[in-house]
């Protein structure tokens, strides 16, 4: 129930493991909001037990949050899974989530995306808001990297409400960027019919359910205010997604990411976004193993991202790294056959 005693609008689900300090941060920020039709849904990823006894004490002193807790295990269960476990959980119209690592910093967000939403006829399937990121220095980062470049380009024929535009998929991806979940809310239904978070990616699982989301969607809408602070992973430190797993592992999620696009979508527009990002990938793929001297693997990438776009200058490089990985083959001491 939400705070007014009736069912919620939105559900806000909070995926949290072993960062007790950084989620309460991240929680009072969502209990700041001044939207009274809201349940808080705070899912414990299996954290270790060190850290459990400070969530279990925070439980305590906020009876109005419910929390979920996960069986431990040593790497957790993801944050795709935590998220489709709150989501199970959740009975509101509208599903929003935080990383329990940021925070939000528009105390009317929610107050303000319910009025966009009904303004806009009650049905949108998904509104997006924008964020800031900082570093863990404090500095802010300067370049677009969410949605931030949309606002010069939507149009006064596509506003809803104030500083919310109906927009498709086509214009969104016009921006450099894509939704962070942070600023994403799902009507829950929709969730649901695009099967939630895919618990096998535990990297950029944002990209691939904005991805499906945006090409299943047929009523969206894009605010323009930012609403959200993210703090930029620290490359120093190994309890987050963007530093766990090496390069490597996170081209080969980022790659399936672009498959599944590929393979699925439905939009032309999405259809061309997935084959050039998919060429990116592929591409620095094989610049990373050509770097570790991997040339046979690197030719092999290569090849694939000639066959998805194929272009001359990289022809040549294919060439010179199909020649590195000959000449690697038959060198003295090779163990290849």
């Amino acid at each position: 129930m939400s705070e007014n005693g009736t069912d919620p609008f939105f559900s806000i689900i909070i995926p949290t493991r072993n960062r007790p300090v950084w989620f309460r941060r991240a929680l009072d920020s969502v209990l700041a909001q001044d939207c009274a039709a809201k349940e808080v849904i705070a899912v414990v990823d299996g954290s270790d037990e060190e850290y459990l006894q400070r969530y279990r004490e925070l439980e305590a002193s906020l009876p109005a949050v419910q929390f979920q807790y996960l069986p431990h295990r040593p790497a957790g269960h993801g944050q795709s899974y935590s998220m489709n476990v709150g989501a199970a959980l959740a009975r509101g119209q509208y599903l929003c989530f935080l990383d329990d690592d940021d925070e939000w910093t528009d105390a009317t967000y929610l107050s303000a995306a319910r009025t966009n939403i009904e303004a806009g006829g009650g049905g949108a399937q998904m509104h997006f808001s924008n964020q800031k990121a900082y570093y863990a220095d404090d500095e802010p980062q300067t370049q677009p990297v969410w949605l931030e470049d949309l606002v010069e380009l939507v149009t006064p024929e596509q506003a809803v409400a104030t500083d919310c535009y109906r927009v498709d998929a086509a214009l969104l991806l016009r921006s450099g960027g894509f939704a962070h979940l942070n600023c994403s809310i799902f009507r829950r239904e929709f969730y649901a019919a695009i099967n939630g978070m895919d618990e096998s990616i535990r990297y950029e699982n944002d990209r691939d359910v904005y991805i499906r989301a945006i090409d299943a969607a047929d009523n969206i809408l894009y605010n323009r205010r930012v609403v959200s602070r993210h703090n930029i992973p620290d490359v120093n430190k190994k309890d987050n997604m963007s530093t766990v797993g090496s390069d490597l592992d996170k081209k080969l999620y980022q790659m399936r990411v672009y498959d599944k696009g590929i393979s699925h979508c439905r939009q032309r527009c999405v259809l061309d976004y997935c084959r050039r990002g998919k060429t990116y990938e592929l591409k620095h793929m094989a610049t990373i193993l050509a770097g570790r001297g991997h040339y046979a693997a690197a030719t092999y990438y290569a090849r694939e991202a000639l066959l998805v776009n194929f272009n001359l200058r990289w022809l040549g490089y294919t060439l010179f790294l199909g020649m590195k990985s000959l000449m690697q083959r038959h060198a003295p001491g090779s163990s290849a056959s």
